[in-house]
């Protein structure tokens, strides 16, 4: 009876260690259409619908699905993250885009595509991202971190200096609405350098200090995405995250060389 015990303890050890989740990874509106991943060490979710002003239709059920993640101690990583898409969309006469205002060392914006008015639109994109999350999880939407995607995908304006504006717009409107966590980038050094101009001495500069990247990977392995953690940053500061495939997911590794 003794052994039989033991075996039983043994067994349910081992079914405890080998269900433990090991991976995380990151979903959005594409994944509306499917189940979310079973099991994840850790989850990020896209708040928007492809666009700045769109809103992911399944971000409740996706939300709930990361928080009920355990996230990962060593090194440390959140069980929720969130990310926004963002954009300078100016040039295309959006009906959100701003027509009056003021922003920081910008002045004030007239309604046409300058580096204030773009300031503006992004303060104001990602203040109401803020309230998106903020309406189903006040607690992530304040807590979490919160990430950039910057890819060529987005209308982008023509000059490097609006695009930077733009950011630089994102990033105080999720602080002026009131997250208190970190904010970085999404995207990879190709785009970013297209986008913004911006080599990782000068992100610094641009952007008043270090900015956390997650590397970009959606045909990566996880093969690369380790080289990635280790040789991919392009803000200057070692990878937090790098983006690699698993099937048809897109699965995340938290880098270690960041706290």
């Amino acid at each position: 009876m003794a052994l039989a015990f033991i075996a039983i303890v043994v067994l349910v050890i081992a079914l405890s260690v080998s269900s433990s989740p090991t991976t995380g990874y990151d979903v959005s509106y594409p994944q509306c259409s499917g189940s979310d991943p079973s099991n994840p060490l850790f989850g990020i979710v896209g708040v928007n619908g492809g666009l700045a002003d769109r809103a992911n239709p399944c971000i409740s059920g996706e939300l709930q699905w990361a928080g009920d993640a355990p996230g990962q101690k060593r090194p440390t990583q959140p069980p929720v993250s969130l990310y926004i898409d963002t954009g300078n969309p100016g040039g295309h006469h959006v009906a959100d885009w701003p027509r009056a205002g003021t922003a920081p060392a910008y002045g004030s914006c007239n309604g046409l595509l300058t580096d204030s008015c773009s300031y503006i639109y992004g303060e104001e994109r990602a203040a109401n991202s803020y309230r998106l999350v903020a309406a189903l999880d006040p607690i992530a939407a304040k807590a979490a971190p919160w990430w950039l995607d910057v890819e060529l995908m987005s209308s982008w304006a023509g000059t490097y200096r609006l695009n930077i504006a733009a950011l630089q717009g994102f990033i105080a409107g999720l602080h002026k609405a009131g997250t208190t966590g970190p904010i970085g980038i999404y995207s990879t050094s190709a785009q970013w350098k297209d986008i913004t101009g911006l080599t990782a001495l000068r992100t610094q500069t641009a952007f008043d200090g270090q900015v956390p990247d997650w590397v970009a990977g959606t045909e990566a392995t996880l093969a690369q995405a380790r080289q990635n953690c280790t040789s991919g940053g392009f803000t200057g500061v070692t990878p937090t995250l790098a983006q690699y495939r698993i099937g048809a997911r897109d699965a995340d590794l938290r880098c270690t060389g960041t706290p």
